[in-house]
């Protein structure tokens, strides 16, 4: 890696600018960690690895978080990345990320025959502008039942066939059906909180709710997002937050505040301040240490 980092030059600022006259500068501390961050989150993965992205109260930018996150990783991986709308209650990621033209969701592609080929899987999903493929969840109000976790389950089983990665957008009851099927399907969990002590509560409840439920192995990979949603500094102390958690050997990361995500509507990752952006590719880099690596491979 450092010989390969020797032939880099750099494309930004100061350095950049000279490098486009002849000289000859490597890449510079800021573009060394992106670039650092760029690797990690390219981890390859040896089999389908996912994510449920959880949290108990609805309003404290969950699918918000999602959406971002699987955009993120569609965005600097490779591979196939796909996020699934599992909520039973009628949840917007597909406002958060693109809808379907002819409104079709998980449970038409539960229902759907003969998925064996990608395009025919296709045909159930959309693709945003980062890349990130996404299946809706039923929104519809005349919808007949909610979602269910056969539903899902079935969805999913096609999902991890044609998809590396799986961001999942849970609801914010963890007795749903859907969710449960969820949290038994995943690798990791990521549970958003807003910086409230409800919010803290909240999760650590989510966390105690896991481990006493037979789910002790996804809180080994758990990870914590505090989201700010709103400009004001909260009313919390936040890195006492984060220390609570650092305690139980949880990673905390901090979601700022940010205007274009408080719109509510498409997330377009070019739009978000710098600092949201590198902050949702440190969650994203941090939740790819945890993938698995090939059996056989140098440590």
């Amino acid at each position: 890696m450092a010989t390969n980092r020797a032939t880099l030059r750099a494309a930004t600022g100061m350095r950049g600018a000279l490098n486009k006259v002849g000289f000859k500068f490597g890449l510079s501390p800021a573009e060394q960690r992106a670039e650092d961050l760029r690797n990690r989150i390219r981890k390859q993965i040896p089999s389908t690895y996912q994510i449920a992205v959880i949290s108990v109260k609805g309003g404290v930018g969950r699918t918000t978080t999602a959406a971002a996150l699987g955009s993120t990783f569609a965005s600097i991986r490779y591979d196939r990345v796909v996020a699934v709308d599992a909520n039973p209650d009628f949840s917007d990621l597909g406002t958060r990320t693109v809808r379907h033209p002819y409104g079709l969701t998980l449970r038409d592609l539960a229902n759907a025959q003969d998925l064996r080929a990608f395009s025919a899987v296709q045909v159930y999903t959309t693709t945003n502008a980062a890349n990130l493929v996404v299946v809706a969840s039923p929104w519809a109000t005349d919808a007949s039942q909610a979602l269910t976790g056969a539903e899902y389950a079935a969805a999913v089983e096609t999902l991890r066939v044609h998809y590396n990665l799986v961001v999942v957008d849970c609801g914010t009851g963890v007795f749903d059906s859907s969710t449960g099927s969820v949290l038994a399907s995943s690798d990791a969990v990521l549970v958003v909180t807003p910086a409230t002590v409800g919010g803290v509560t909240g999760a650590v409840a989510t966390l105690n709710w896991l481990g006493s439920h037979g789910l002790a192995r996804l809180v080994q990979r758990s990870t914590v997002a505090i989201v700010h949603q709103h400009p004001v500094k909260p009313n919390v102390d936040v890195a006492a937050i984060e220390e609570l958690f650092a305690t139980a050997g949880r990673p905390t990361f901090t979601v700022p505040f940010d205007e274009h995500l408080a719109e509510g509507g498409e997330i377009d990752l070019r739009l978000l301040d710098k600092s949201t952006g590198i902050a949702f590719q440190e969650l994203a880099a941090a939740l790819a240490d945890d993938f698995p690596t090939f059996r056989g491979a140098a440590r």
